[in-house]
């Protein structure tokens, strides 16, 4: 089953949620991770899955992984009959409050966190996954950020409110209206935004627009597709759906019937 769980106040600015998911699956049940504007560290606390695009990787047990920003969905096929993952998931600009690295190297990489030296390594994986259950797990991954916080790297204040009015627009707002606001020269903002999030702005607005759509189709009572459409800010249906198909591997109708994920095997993160 799929659970969230809110990080305590000290994080709350950095990280977007901490989430679980523990459970059986039919061998050759695939699910897809979504891309959503942020990055995770995922620890392999049982039996895992392989992915099945490009960016193969065999995911063991007792491993720490990184996801990067993501510009398309993950693919997954479990090769086990039960799965538990343990995931963290930054806020957009999060990430940057821990490292000096530039964000835009890792877009759509998915690797062994030890292989890139970011935060947490297979030593930490190791002694989560002796722990007895993942609420001690998460408190043990609270205190390990808190206390690199003494490090703390500030991040550039416009660059904060620049996700949260892409945020705030569900990814309407258009990019030269962004600049205008925060009075930013192009250029310089295009680069510090893609060292902090791992992505353009507009890559950002894109996948902003497409949560925000994916959310209104999992609540709809209703299937008027191009009215959802231009209410999420596409030109028609037909861009709607092409978009769609990009970005989730399916087309939006899909979602209008997927089961809520705390009540059933899970089908998407």
């Amino acid at each position: 089953m799929y659970h969230e769980f809110t990080p305590c106040t000290a994080l709350a600015p950095f990280i977007d949620k901490f989430w679980v998911f523990k459970g059986f699956a039919d061998i050759g049940t695939r699910f897809k991770i979504l891309a959503d504007g942020c990055t995770d560290f995922i620890f392999s606390i049982g039996n895992m899955t392989v992915p099945t695009n490009e960016h193969s990787m065999i995911m063991q047990p007792y491993r720490s992984y990184f996801v990067g920003p993501m510009r398309v969905y993950s693919d997954l096929t479990a090769t086990t009959n039960t799965l538990h993952m343990l995931g963290v998931r930054f806020q957009p600009c999060g990430l940057a409050a821990f490292t000096n690295e530039p964000l835009g190297q890792f877009a759509d990489l998915r690797v062994q966190s030890s292989d890139i030296d970011l935060l947490f390594d297979n030593t930490f994986a190791e002694m989560l996954c002796e722990q007895s259950n993942d609420s001690i797990r998460i408190r043990m991954i609270e205190a390990f950020l808190i206390h690199h916080l003494s490090k703390y790297i500030q991040v550039d204040k416009r660059l904060l409110y620049a996700t949260s009015l892409i945020k705030q627009s569900h990814g309407q707002l258009p990019v030269q209206d962004l600049i205008d606001k925060i009075c930013i020269c192009q250029r310089h903002f295009q680069r510090k935004f893609k060292d902090s999030t791992g992505y353009t702005p507009k890559e950002f607005s894109r996948i902003i627009k497409f949560q925000h759509a994916v959310e209104v189709l999992r609540n709809t009572t209703h299937a008027d597709l191009n009215s959802i459409a231009l209410d999420c800010g596409y030109y028609d249906h037909s861009h709607f759906i092409k978009e769609f198909k990009r970005l989730a591997g399916d087309a939006p109708s899909h979602f209008l019937t997927l089961p809520n994920p705390s009540d059933e095997p899970l089908t998407y993160i």
